[in-house]
């Protein structure tokens, strides 16, 4: 009986790491800041996702502000033209408006818009001898809450989120690897392995994710 030829070994050759090239930034309604980065691949639409979102852009010039970047969750360009741009902490804001050469107040916050010029539109008094209508138009319903924007690196399964950077894997074999939750349905966690971009999604339960080391995190 001959022997089975030994299998040949195939050697992978993981995907090249996507480098942050600029950056998208500015402030919600409420004044929270919100930033995140784009590879050059990617920088076209980000752009465009800008203009749409009145963001600013900032283009990474050098290692060291790529590397500031990477402070930040990797946004996404949706199909309808808007970008995933998460929610930042503050003490990091200040640096992107630097980077952006827009001038600080004293208390190292941009300014805020200025309000547009002219008088102040004339309220119409009611008529003599009769009373003011009161308003039926009724308030605005509130906004429904958004998806909970999570810590890039969470220490706490409670600070996992979009755009939170895990531990996953497609098997007891296969060893953990980094994801990032890029949607959550539930206690379901859509993912995409941070270094293989080009896999399809991957769905996980909470209780089948794991939190990076604390040197890492």
């Amino acid at each position: 009986m001959s022997a089975k030829p030994a299998p040949q070994l195939v050697a992978e050759v993981p995907l090249r790491p996507m480098t942050p090239a600029l950056v998208l930034f500015g402030r919600d309604d409420a004044g929270r800041p919100r930033a995140a980065w784009f590879d050059v691949s990617e920088a076209k639409l980000a752009a465009q996702a800008a203009e749409v979102m009145n963001l600013r852009v900032v283009q990474l010039a050098d290692d060291e502000q790529r590397a500031f970047a990477d402070l930040f969750t990797h946004g996404r360009v949706f199909s309808s033209g808007r970008a995933f741009v998460p929610y930042v902490r503050r003490e990091l804001f200040p640096r992107l408006l630097e980077l952006a050469g827009v001038q600080l107040d004293s208390d190292g916050t941009d300014q805020a818009p200025a309000a547009e010029d002219g008088p102040p539109a004339a309220t119409q008094e009611p008529e003599r001898g009769t009373l003011p209508r009161a308003s039926t138009a009724a308030p605005p319903p509130p906004a429904p809450p958004g998806p909970f924007v999570g810590h890039k690196l969470p220490r706490d399964r409670d600070e996992i989120g979009l755009g939170s950077i895990v531990l996953a894997h497609e098997g007891p074999d296969e060893g953990w690897w980094e994801a990032e939750v890029i949607g959550i349905n539930g206690t379901v966690h859509s993912l995409r392995w941070r270094d293989y971009p080009t896999q399809p999604t991957i769905l996980r339960r909470a209780d089948e994710l794991a939190l990076l080391p604390p040197a890492k995190a």
